[in-house]
């Protein structure tokens, strides 16, 4: 078993230059952003009097602007090139951020949603097709530590918001921090994406292989399962559990902490073994933790089981977005604006199914969809370990 988990021990030097944090910091304040839906939602239902299924617009909108990036965002960024589109939607999630804190009707807070789900996907691709060209099939160990940066970042996010509100303040103080944030990354690095010649070309055109839509659809199970955990799990808590709201808004950094220390191993481990009986190792790991975050009885067995499933889900999006990519070869950037639409429509369609399965049976029966999703990708790993496809990844 060794032996088939064991990568070959050629190995490269991986070098983080300026440009490299400058893009890390990116994904990380955006995630920051991102993250914040789940703490936020609660206090805009109360504000503007919303059901769990309106609710989730807030979440969806973000989704279907990921859509619009995965369908037109390479037709945008080969025309003005990936340096420019990174700063002009970095811009537009800035822009997205002010309206939600200072909108008071919904359709104006989710469509700040659509605004900074476009502009923040599209921001990505341009960084990921960056990285695609500069690194090589080193790309996995950029690609993973992006998603450690995004991590940390959003692991900060409930808490933020969470302190926010104990100190007395709105949780609309919290979401002021990215805003700062992206102001001083673009007046100390603007200019720090132009020399690389990804800066100023479009993506490569044509079809992707049917080894790239396998993992894409791995990706959309494990997307709508992680997101859906992130956005749901105060409800879940505070409805289903017992915790008190702002304990409950908190608790979901145990499972972002958890994603953390995960993916920072995820890296590690990527270096030794081989990619497919990975994935299905900390596939299981996930389902396993899941289970007892669902229907374990008290809620310490309950956030026990939630960092379980943390550590395990941390892993997935990362190495099978990196299989991915290999697969395309030189159409990585076609195949990072594809993907998407396979992020963008699993976080579209799943909150909105938790959100109307929960206005119906309540918070806890909704959390049926997850264990459903998870088994899925748990299935669909299994049999690429089985098949024991050779890694497109040299870390």
């Amino acid at each position: 078993m060794a032996a088939l988990l064991l990568l070959p021990t050629e190995q490269h030097a991986f070098i983080r230059d300026k440009a490299t944090w400058v893009g890390y910091l990116l994904v990380g304040t955006y995630c920051l952003v991102l993250a914040s839906m789940g703490p936020v939602v609660p206090y805009l239902r109360d504000e503007q009097g919303l059901n769990y299924t309106v609710s989730s617009f807030h979440f969806s909108a973000w989704a279907l602007g990921g859509i619009t990036a995965g369908t037109f965002g390479n037709l945008v960024i080969g025309k003005i090139g990936c340096a420019r589109a990174v700063w002009t939607c970095c811009s537009g999630v800035v822009l997205a951020t002010i309206i939600l804190i200072s909108a008071k009707l919904p359709v104006f807070t989710i469509l700040s949603g659509y605004i900074g789900g476009t502009c923040g996907s599209m921001m990505g691709h341009s960084i990921t097709s960056i990285m695609a060209k500069r690194f090589g099939q080193q790309r996995t160990i950029g690609i993973t530590e992006a998603n450690i940066a995004g991590s940390l970042f959003a692991l900060s996010a409930p808490l933020l918001v969470g302190q926010c509100v104990r100190m007395g303040q709105s949780w609309r103080v919290a979401l002021a921090v990215p805003l700062i944030l992206f102001i001083c990354i673009f007046l100390s690095s603007r200019k720090v994406f132009n020399n690389f010649n990804a800066a100023t070309s479009g993506f490569a055109t044509g079809t992707l292989p049917l080894s790239y839509w396998f993992y894409w659809f791995v990706i959309w199970f494990s997307v709508a399962s992680e997101w859906s955990i992130i956005y749901w799990t105060s409800e879940f808590l505070e409805k289903a559990k017992g915790l008190a709201r702002e304990d409950a808004i908190q608790a979901i950094s145990i499972f972002l902490v958890t994603m953390l220390i995960g993916r920072i191993l995820g890296l590690k481990l990527a270096r030794t073994f081989r990619v497919a009986p990975l994935l299905l190792v900390v596939s299981v790991v996930a389902l396993s933790g899941f289970l007892m975050y669902w229907l374990a009885p008290t809620h310490v067995l309950s956030l026990v089981g939630l960092a379980i499933t943390g550590l395990g889900t941390a892993n997935i999006y990362p190495l099978s977005y990196s299989q991915a990519l290999g697969a395309a070869e030189e159409k990585a950037g076609l195949a990072a604006a594809r993907m998407s639409l396979s992020t963008g429509t699993a976080v579209l369609i799943t909150p909105l199914l938790m959100g109307a399965i929960g206005d119906r049976c309540g918070i806890y029966n909704a959390f049926a969809v997850v264990a459903t999703l998870m088994t899925l990708a748990t299935i669909l790993l299994a049999i690429a370990s089985q098949r024991k496809a050779k890694p497109h990844v040299v870390a």
